[in-house]
């Protein structure tokens, strides 16, 4: 590819104010992706209709069909031809790495779309509990899960009051949580955790909370064609990409199994199938990654104040909130410190608006092949939760 785009650059004439334009052209009678082709271009790209090549004058660069029935001849008469196919599977496989490679980032991207859509009624948001641990097929209302790994109670805060305040529709609001999560700050976190500030939240709020300094992620060097727009490329397939998987986070080779916490050397073993001084170890090692943010008094404090604003902003607009904890293993919650459970309360306590609280352990439903890990929810325990939203109030 990066012959055609030595190619492109001799194509580029400057005008006398400096301007770069180009003079793109298509053959009329046989290109049927102009459309497309303007998606793709810069605004600086004149791309002109020719009916033979007998019009191609020196400054124009030809895109053609690699179906164009005089294709060959062409290719062999003109060295100024792009062949689009060409250039469409490069920009393809380019999205496709991109996409995948900060998939958080595109699937939060367009499911804010999905949710400020007029026929939405619900949104949920929070942690990977919440991620895993709803399906919004089974609900019996529309709903768009905003939940992703990691996400605290400030950007799933952030993220319910810029969906709420653009859609009116929305009623309903789930926020997924553990018992742990008014002691975490993303924004205070380090390494892998804190760049998803940098790959996700930070491009679309603009919202660093409390981070002094972003890390800068460098995987990704923008291209600079003067040609082609590369983002909005990129956004063209990037959400294709999405729809294609109906708006779920879990779908083709993404599925939840794949996106679990691995145990040990037992990579491919699905969580009940483990012995349970196994599952003792992982869950130990989980929990005890959890009770490190008890020290956290701080963020706590932070949170419940965060909690109390959000809660008052749904209640102003009519809007219902729904605060729940997402079960755990019985080998999980045996490690996790009992103090979390008693600090959640006091937190609860402290919220002075309307605030719907369900601990979904209490339902005594789940049992460990409802879990792809030690304390997250596979298919069929997302569906059980599903079924108790249905029938809250």
């Amino acid at each position: 590819m990066s012959d055609i785009f030595i190619l492109c650059s001799k194509f580029i004439n400057k005008t006398i104010k400096g301007m770069i334009i180009v003079n793109l052209c298509y053959i009329i009678k046989s290109f049927s992706q102009v459309d497309l082709l303007r998606k793709f271009v810069k605004s600086n790209v004149n791309i002109i209709g020719i009916n033979s090549i007998s019009e191609l004058k020196d400054d124009y660069l030809l895109v053609i069909s690699n179906k164009d029935s005089d294709f060959n001849e062409v290719m062999n008469k003109l060295t100024n031809a792009l062949v689009w196919e060409e250039l469409y599977n490069y920009f393809y496989d380019y999205s496709l790495d991109r996409y995948m490679k900060n998939y958080d980032f595109y699937h939060l991207k367009y499911s804010l779309k999905r949710a400020l859509k007029p026929d939405n009624e619900a949104i949920a948001v929070g942690s990977s509990y919440a991620l895993f641990g709803i399906e919004e097929s089974v609900l019996n209302f529309p709903c768009v899960n905003l939940s992703l790994a990691s996400q605290d109670i400030y950007y799933a805060s952030v993220i319910g009051k810029y969906a709420i305040s653009q859609n009116n529709n929305i009623k309903k609001i789930f926020i997924g949580t553990g018992y742990y999560s008014f002691y975490n700050d993303l924004s205070l976190s380090q390494g892998g955790e804190l760049m998803r500030l940098t790959d996700v939240y930070y491009p679309i709020f603009k919202d660093k909370h409390n981070c002094k300094e972003l890390p800068c992620n460098n995987s990704w060097i923008s291209f600079r064609y003067e040609i082609f727009d590369v983002e909005q490329i990129l956004d063209f397939f990037s959400n294709n990409f999405f729809e294609e998987s109906g708006g779920k986070y879990f779908a083709g080779t993404r599925d939840r199994f794949k996106s679990r916490i691995v145990f040990g050397e037992k990579k491919d073993a699905k969580w009940f199938e483990l012995d349970d001084s196994l599952k003792e170890k992982s869950a130990y090692e989980r929990a005890d990654s959890h009770n490190k943010a008890i020290k956290y008094i701080d963020s706590y404090k932070e949170n419940i104040n965060i909690m109390n604003s959000f809660v008052s902003f749904c209640n102003e607009r009519n809007v219902k909130v729904y605060l729940l904890v997402f079960p755990g293993t019985k080998f999980y919650k045996k490690y996790l410190l009992k103090e979390y459970k008693e600090s959640y309360a006091s937190a609860l306590s402290l919220i002075s608006g309307e605030i719907r609280f369900i601990d979904l352990d209490e339902f005594c439903v789940f049992d460990d092949k409802d879990f792809v890990d030690m304390d997250h929810l596979d298919e069929g325990g997302a569906v059980k939760v599903s079924w108790i939203i249905n029938n809250l109030n």
